[in-house]
């Protein structure tokens, strides 16, 4: 071989070595960077796993703090694949029953058996809804069958899983035991029913109070206003004159006491009518401004120059408020002291309304600032000494000041102990256009029975009255008015009087023996259907005076109202008004055989009676159905009332249940809330066998029946449009 091949030869090698070199290195090169991707791949698996583990413990840990909750809940886990027959419940599940505590799957008919029979029906509601779809989710308060007798339990459910079509597939949720909350509501529903039950003791109370108080005290003011017109020697008229006053005393604290018993229960009713503020302010002053000067003490009325005559308020209240307020000061100011009572009007800053301001301003005792916070609460004094010196049983600023707040205003008090009191009563000021009338005064209604007598001459009037004294009060005034006056014992005797006919009117007293003059009245009212005979007027003559009495004598058909005692200018009034009234046919005639309840005055509508536009909401705003629905009512109304008097007549009170709960809860139903609490009411009291609070309330929903009647009426009347646009079509009489 040549040197050159030799040559060439290792050349050639020589390149080969260093491409396999150059390869090798490439080689090297790869498996480093191969490493590298393994050690960081080696280090990602490493995170997550890392990661994995730590998701698990924390996954751990919810669950074990979603546990701990669970068990600290006391709740029981349900979790119902569907369509199996068997449930799984945890372990909570049997410790509530009293079985073993451990999570196991109970089969469905063993579940079902443990259902008390009256909860079946919700159960299966609730559960239907989730099945269907109709609900995501439900509760359901339900009894139980444990070891030891009946347990409520809260059920909560939900659908956890759907298929393709979104048919449930599972259902889940929990279970808990609400014995101990079920035993706090009954005992607060106890709670309540007491103190209804003690609300109604003493509503009955005052009402029986008020009754025996004012049947006397009516025979007393009567008598002494008699002899007061027969001839009297000085003394004998001074002693008449201190039992006038005493009775008259009594009488108002009688009606403060019955004040404060409607203000507390919120049945205290505000009049907005027009009156003559300058008149009203000086017969309130009037008799005080005597005494003050009797006792004597300087006395000042002053009315501002830019006082308005004629205002819209409620004239009887804002006297009663001033008078109250210048007793406490005649009561309070020593002999020679001053009391000086201003009247004026002032502006609001910021608005262009003015509001009354009447002062009772004294220069009496005082009172201490301390004290000043709680002198208008009910039955408080400044001090005890103070009803031991002066008399009084604290309730009359509690009064003025409750009085003040119904009339939308305020009584403001300042005071110094020994410097005398100033009382501010600031009420909103309506001015109104002029109109005559008044009270009279004691003297000028014995002048105005003499002037009476032409209108009342030969006038035949039917007195139903138990009670001999009070009888004969009426026969005497009647007499001395030129009536001619049959008299009547009781209920039963004053239909039979009215049987004979020639009654012009009737005055009737509500509780008399036998059958009561409510039952009379409703007695006559249907008879007058019956026979279509023309509207005997009754004007109810009671010492029924609390909240309700009058509605419930115009709800049994009378035709007004007067309470005893009896003032002869306020019974002549209301005699006159219904007199009147029925001249110009303001009553329609009875037109059907249900007891009567028609009243004097036709009452406005009251849209609170029945919810008209939830109703119709209800309905999708079907018209039709709303006016088949308001035929039904109407037909339903009468139907029942005239089932729960007979039940009433007869002690019936499997009757009186069935059909006051029946009338609940279709007025229900019907959105007429008012009328389905009072229905409610009937119904317990039936229940209980309380005939008297039954024959009390029944005539209240009578009178709301009357109300509800009117809508569904106008209802029908106007195809379901404006029902309180249009004149107001012809009523159902209950």
């Amino acid at each position: 071989m040549t040197p050159d091949r030799l040559a060439l030869d290792l050349q050639r090698t020589l390149n080969e070595l260093a491409q396999e070199r150059a390869r090798t290195q490439q080689l090297l090169d790869e498996l480093e960077r191969q490493n590298r991707d393994l050690d960081r791949l080696r280090s990602s698996v490493h995170r997550e796993f890392n990661s994995r583990l730590l998701a698990e413990e924390a996954l751990d840990e919810t669950r074990d703090r979603l546990q701990m909750a669970v068990d600290a809940a006391g709740l029981a886990l349900w979790d119902w694949q569907l369509p199996s027959q068997k449930v799984f419940l945890s372990a909570r599940w049997g410790e509530l029953i009293g079985d073993i505590a451990m999570d196991a799957y109970w089969a469905v008919p063993d579940l079902q058996s443990r259902r008390h029979p009256e909860d079946i029906a919700l159960l299966q509601a609730a559960f239907t809804s989730l099945l269907e779809g109709k609900e995501q989710r439900a509760v359901v308060q339900h009894r139980v069958r444990t070891a030891t007798g009946w347990m409520w339990v809260e059920t909560h459910g939900m659908v956890a899983e759907h298929d393709a079509r979104g048919k449930p597939l599972r259902l889940m949720g929990t279970l808990a035991d609400i014995g101990e909350r079920k035993r706090i509501e009954q005992d607060g529903a106890r709670a309540r029913s007491l103190a209804e039950q003690a609300s109604r003791a003493k509503s009955e109370f005052l009402a029986n109070i008020s009754h025996e108080v004012r049947t006397p005290l009516n025979a007393v003011m009567g008598l002494t206003r008699m002899l007061m017109e027969t001839p009297l020697n000085a003394e004998q008229a001074n002693w008449l004159s201190l039992m006038d006053t005493s009775a008259h005393s009594l009488l108002a604290l009688l009606n403060d006491i019955l004040d404060l018993s409607r203000i507390e229960a919120g049945k205290m009713m505000i009049e907005h009518t027009r009156f003559d503020l300058h008149a009203a302010l000086q017969d309130a002053v009037g008799p005080m401004a005597e005494q003050a000067r009797n006792k004597p003490l300087r006395f000042e009325l002053v009315l501002s120059p830019d006082l308005p005559k004629w205002v819209l308020g409620d004239a009887g209240r804002l006297g009663q408020v001033v008078s109250n307020l210048l007793s406490n000061a005649i009561k309070f100011t020593p002999r020679n002291g001053r009391i000086e009572v201003t009247a004026s009007v002032e502006a609001l800053p910021g608005q262009a309304s003015r509001q009354l301001q009447v002062k009772v301003q004294d220069s009496g005792v005082g009172i201490a600032r301390k004290q000043q916070a709680t002198i208008f609460e009910a039955f408080t004094q400044a001090d005890a000494s103070t009803a031991r010196r002066y008399g009084g049983s604290g309730r009359g600023l509690a009064i003025c000041a409750r009085l003040a707040q119904l009339m939308e205003g305020e009584i403001k008090l300042e005071s110094e102990l020994g410097q005398g009191s100033t009382f501010t009563l600031n009420l909103p000021l309506q001015e109104a256009p002029a109109e005559a009338g008044g009270p009279l005064s004691a003297p000028m209604e014995l002048m105005e029975i003499a002037d009476a007598g032409p209108r009342y001459a030969g006038m035949v009037v039917l007195v139903a009255e138990d009670h001999p004294v009070n009888e004969m009060m009426l026969r005497q005034l009647l007499l001395r008015l030129g009536c001619i006056v049959r008299v009547a014992r009781g209920g039963a005797q004053a239909v039979a009087q009215w049987e004979q006919g020639g009654i012009d009117i009737v005055l009737m007293d509500v509780q008399m023996p036998g059958m009561s003059g409510l039952q009379a009245t409703q007695m006559i009212r249907e008879a007058e259907g019956k026979r279509r005979l023309k509207r005997t007027p009754i004007v109810a003559v009671t010492a029924n005076a609390m909240p309700g009495d009058r509605q419930a004598c115009l709800a049994a058909g009378m035709d007004g109202y007067t309470p005893k005692p009896v003032s002869p200018q306020a019974l002549m009034q209301e005699m006159d008004r219904v007199l009147q009234m029925m001249a110009s046919g303001q009553v329609s005639p009875v037109s059907t055989n249900a007891p009567a309840a028609t009243v004097a005055e036709r009452p406005t509508v009251s849209p609170e009676a029945l919810d008209v536009d939830k109703l119709r909401r209800r309905l999708d705003g079907d018209e039709e159905t709303l006016r088949q629905l308001a035929l039904a009512m109407r037909s339903d109304l009468v139907s029942r009332l005239t089932d729960m008097q007979r039940a009433l007549d007869a002690r019936d009170a499997a009757a009186a249940v069935a059909h006051a709960h029946g009338l609940k809860g279709s007025l229900g139903s019907m959105t007429a809330e008012r009328g389905a609490r009072l229905a409610k009411g009937l119904e317990l009291a039936a229940r209980s066998g309380d005939w008297s609070l039954f024959g009390r309330a029944l005539p209240l929903m009578r009178a709301e029946a009357s109300q509800i009647d009117l809508i569904l009426a106008r209802i029908l009347d106007t195809g379901g449009g404006d029902l309180f646009g249009n004149p107001e079509p012809p009523e159902t009489v209950y």
